[in-house]
Parts: C-alpha cells; sequence; structure tokens
C-alpha cells in the first residue's frame, strides 16, 4: 500500500447556506461551491486526485509536497474569493483508493486534524508531513523540497501545530477584501453565534498578523463595543 500527502477540507457553514438557499428560493450556494471547485481546472499537478461529498472535499497526491500545499492553499483562496471558509488538515501516510473502496490511514489522520484541531478557518498540517520532510533531510543540509517551502512561506508554526500560510504579500489585499465580504455579507447571522463570530475574528487576526505596512486597511470586526 503506497503513501500519500491528504487533505481533508471541510466547507464551514454548509448547512446554513442549503437552509438559506432554501428560504430564500435560490440557489446561490450551489453556484458558489459549482465557482470554487473551478480552480482545479488552474491547478497544473499532475498527480493530484480530488472528490467531494457534501460537505467535505478530499485531495490527495502520491507526491510533491510543495505543489501539494500549493494547490490547496490555490483551493483555499478560491473559496475564499467566491464567500465560502474552509477548514481542514493534512496528513501524509497510508492511502489506497479505487472506483469502490477508499482505506486511508492519511484520510483519518487528516479527518482527526480538521475535526479536533483546526477549530477556525484555517487549514492544519500533520506532524507526519513535517517529520517526513525533516528524515529525508538528515544527512544533508536539507531536502530541496524543505528548502522550496521555508523559501515561499507555505508552512507557519502555531503553537504545537502547523498551518498553512495562505496569505502572502502579493494577495494579501484581495485575501483581506474577501474575508471581509463575507463577514459583512452575513454579520446579522453571525454575531448572534458566539462560535462563528469567534471563527471570523480568527480570521481578521490571522490577516493583520501579515498586514503589509503601507497598507490603510482597517479592521472590520469590533469584538468589543459600549453600549449605546
Amino acid at each position: 500500500m503506497a503513501y500519500s500527502y491528504f487533505a481533508f477540507l471541510d466547507v464551514m457553514g454548509y448547512r446554513y447556506y442549503l437552509s438559506k438557499d432554501e428560504s430564500n428560493g435560490t440557489e446561490v450556494f450551489k453556484e458558489k461551491l459549482i465557482t470554487s471547485y473551478r480552480a482545479f481546472e488552474q491547478i497544473d499537478l499532475a498527480t493530484l486526485r480530488h472528490k467531494s461529498i457534501s460537505d467535505s472535499l478530499f485531495m490527495s497526491s502520491s507526491t510533491n509536497i510543495v505543489g501539494f500545499l500549493k494547490a490547496t492553499k490555490d483551493v483555499y483562496l478560491r473559496f475564499l474569493e467566491n464567500g465560502l471558509l474552509i477548514r481542514g488538515g493534512i496528513a501524509y501516510n497510508k492511502h489506497f483508493e479505487n472506483q469502490h473502496i477508499t482505506y486511508s490511514h492519511a484520510l483519518t489522520d487528516a479527518y482527526n486534524l480538521e475535526s479536533s484541531k483546526s477549530l477556525f478557518p484555517r487549514i492544519l498540517i500533520h506532524k507526519s508531513v513535517i517529520e517526513k520532510l525533516k528524515n529525508e533531510s538528515q544527512g544533508q543540509a536539507q531536502s530541496q523540497e524543505l528548502d522550496q517551502l521555508i523559501a515561499q512561506n507555505l508552512i507557519l508554526r502555531c503553537g504545537e501545530h502547523y498551518q498553512l500560510h495562505v496569505v502572502d504579500t502579493a494577495n494579501w489585499k484581495d485575501v483581506y477584501e474577501n474575508a471581509r465580504s463575507v463577514y459583512l455579507e452575513n454579520e446579522i447571522d453571525i454575531k448572534k453565534d458566539p462560535k462563528i463570530f469567534e471563527y471570523h475574528t480568527w480570521l481578521q487576526n490571522y490577516i493583520f498578523h501579515f498586514k503589509p505596512s503601507r497598507s490603510k486597511k482597517q479592521k472590520y470586526i469590533d469584538s468589543f463595543q459600549f453600549l449605546n
């Protein structure tokens, strides 16, 4: 059985958007999903496999962790561009899949990371991925893949966890505008649920941690307000 990189991604608010479409007699959410999944048409990674079931998106590749993380970043950003947040986990482990069954330790590791640790609209990276890269670098200065990941700032350390870094100098303004739009479009409902409000507050804080010094953009969420 072969080893593979595997991403388990969850479309946040899936039931909320379905219910909203049903109440309004629209298919806005369906169109957002269709447009978001077109991200795969632009990804040039020959080894990438993907499929979706309900609110879950699966991506796998047996090689090229740099290309795989860049593809996952592209997917995250395309969903955000279309007004949708995703969170997930990425792991490296044994994986088998054919037309009938999926038997995968990698899927289980990625799912457990997404469901119990990710919490916010972010994609965590399992320690198995980092350990693989470190093992490959033993006996040499550093592995070529690790060099590329460092050069391209694709991984962040966050406490004891590793996170896919989706913000960069070139896309910061777009990420900010898209995250702001998602919040403002659903602000009334977001403020009703402390957990969902916390998701958006976390995303804003993450984006502003990497705010370019020249940017004049202001935060769009006030966490605390006096009664007026």
